[in-house]
């Protein structure tokens, strides 16, 4: 009876589908008429659904920066990672054995065409394809890195700044050592630098004029940051800006969480703006970034989270993935630097990550070499069968356009809306609150039996709280 049921169901869902679709494209379609009343349909697109998501990545990540549509994420064991958002992908750019914490990247600065990245042992300067090795003078201690103009400026303990243009393997001192120790929070804008040292001052250093300046910071400063020709200091909870005049005045409630963001109690704002971009946060951000796609990233206590559509982002990184994309590359790059920085060249290329294995049935010999199609963990969604999914949420629209989560054995997720199509003759029927209702096409008999071949509709219940989603 309830099989049915359904399928008397899902015919009538099936001619209002194919009367609707006789309007698509059009923001309203005469159907027909009734009486004197004309039948109009309106077909109207659904906003994607948005939030913030959870990334797991091998480990936890430690520093990021981002410009343009790559972000640049540095983690706890030592790997570099970069999100680019036009290609959708995820990339591994540190090549070697996994790093003990003394020598792993501590420092990134993102440009736009490629990134900084600081070592105790080594500045690394990726621009497009290419790669140059920079290596730190013993007896110094790196403690920050900018990019500027795609210049990369390095800050050392003891208050002096050098500087690579990414095409020698030299530094240049461009300002001498002080008689204080730097503090941190090394930024910058346009050709000024800036940071804060441990006796309550800020110094500030033009590079186009050679200009040093220091400024006594506000009390309880805890960070600075360089915007639009401003200098501005955070306590946590106000911000203060630096005038004409070397005097502070208060301009912003919240905390400086990243270049030209702030954390408040309605959600981020920007410097110049008090429009929220993002609310919904669980607890205040040690860092955010913004890519140019509205994607706003944040790292607190360890964990790192997206503003981003469903689905946009890849948002599951297993280890052993990162692990095996690592093992490929250093066997095409060779080992690393001598000069320690843990970072290999740059002359391999690669694609995200992809899987260790497939299944055995498609698969015998799970030890031999992919080829390159099979290396991208997220598929079409029209190459997935119903039996590899489950359902790990749903989202209800009530002007239509319900959608459901679910994510295959390899952890990917990816978004079911009604009408979506899978392998085997199987599509999506309808999202409840609850269940996503599942409609396969089952082909029974044969020519040579008595009523030949019929396909019979095969419905499927996938449940929220239920292992393995049937």
């Amino acid at each position: 009876m309830y099989r049915d049921f359904r399928i008397l169901k899902l015919a009538a869902l099936a001619a209002v589908s194919l009367f609707a679709l006789a309007g698509c494209g059009k923001e309203s379609v005469e159907q027909g008429t009734t009486g004197s009343e004309t039948v109009r349909v309106e077909i109207a697109e659904q906003p994607p659904v948005v939030g913030w998501l959870d990334v797991t990545l091998p480990s936890d990540p430690v520093t990021m920066d981002a410009c343009g549509d790559n972000l640049w994420i540095l983690t706890a064991e030592g790997f570099v990672m970069r999100w680019n958002s036009t290609g959708g992908e995820w990339s591994v750019v540190e090549t070697d054995a996994p790093l003990a914490a003394a020598d792993a990247a501590f420092a990134v600065s993102a440009s736009e065409n490629g990134a900084a990245v600081l070592t105790p042992g080594a500045l690394v300067v990726y621009n497009g394809d290419q790669a140059t090795e920079v290596v730190i003078p013993q007896g110094t201690a790196p403690v920050g890195v900018c990019v500027m103009d795609e210049n990369a400026a390095v800050l050392f303990i003891d208050g002096s700044v050098s500087i690579s243009d990414g095409s020698t393997a030299e530094l240049v001192r461009i300002v001498e050592s002080a008689e204080k120790s730097v503090a941190g929070s090394f930024c910058c804008d346009q050709d000024v630098l800036a940071w804060m040292n441990t006796d309550g001052t800020v110094s500030r250093f033009d590079v186009t004029e050679s200009l040093l300046s220091e400024t006594t910071l506000p009390d309880s400063t805890v960070s600075i940051c360089l915007a639009d020709g401003n200098v501005y200091a955070g306590n946590g909870s106000s911000v203060y800006r630096l005038n004409g005049d070397d005097g502070w005045e208060e301009c912003l409630r919240g905390s400086i969480t990243g270049d030209n963001l702030l954390y408040t109690d309605r959600g981020l704002t920007t410097f110049d703006s008090e429009e929220v971009i993002t609310a919904g946060l669980s607890e205040e951000p040690d860092m955010t970034c913004q890519l140019d796609d509205g994607t706003v990233w944040s790292i607190s206590d360890g964990r790192i989270v997206v503003w981003a559509e469903i689905g946009f982002v890849e948002t599951r990184l297993p280890e052993a993935d990162v692990q095996m994309l690592r093992y490929r590359m250093a066997g095409q790059t060779g080992g690393g630097s001598a000069g320690g920085s843990g970072i290999g060249n740059a002359d391999a290329s690669f694609g995200g990550v992809f899987r260790i294995y497939e299944s055995v049935s498609s698969r015998p010999d799970p030890f031999s070499e992919f080829p390159l199609a099979s290396r991208d963990l997220r598929r079409s969604i029209a190459d997935l069968t119903i039996e590899e999914l489950h359902l790990v949420g749903i989202t209800l629209d009530p002007a239509g356009g319900d959608q459901a989560m679910v994510e295959d054995a390899n952890g990917v997720a990816y978004v079911l809306k009604e009408g979506t199509v899978l392998l085997n003759n199987t599509h999506i029927a309808e999202i409840t609150g609850s269940e996503v209702i599942v409609v396969q096409e089952v082909t029974v008999g044969s020519e040579d039996e008595p009523g030949g071949v019929t396909t019979i509709p095969t419905i499927f219940s996938m449940r929220l709280h239920e292992e393995g989603g049937l």
